[in-house]
């Protein structure tokens, strides 16, 4: 062996694993395994997605908590509420 060696860097591997998984995709694949591959990966990353962004949304921000958490005056619950039926956001 020689002296000199030379290291590959780590975008080279992920050139070589990208390519690999290319040529293997799109030129040993019959159609309709290729189309279910994608249509699979696809909905692989729609579900990542409406997930994080349904757990995104649905979290209490830090240091928020309900109004009853928040507002500690707030009167006893024994107090007497009307409802006259106007929706409130």
């Amino acid at each position: 062996m020689g002296g000199e060696t030379e290291l590959a860097s780590k975008w080279d591997a992920g050139v070589d694993v990208v390519r690999f998984l290319w040529v293997g995709f799109f030129s040993s694949l019959p159609a309709w395994a290729r189309y279910t591959v994608l249509a699979l990966f696809g909905l692989t990353v729609a579900y990542g997605f409406l997930s994080w962004l349904r757990n995104r949304s649905s979290a209490v921000p830090e240091g928020e908590g309900t109004a009853q958490e928040v507002d500690e005056t707030a009167p006893d619950d024994d107090e007497t509420v009307q409802e006259n039926g106007t929706r409130v956001r």
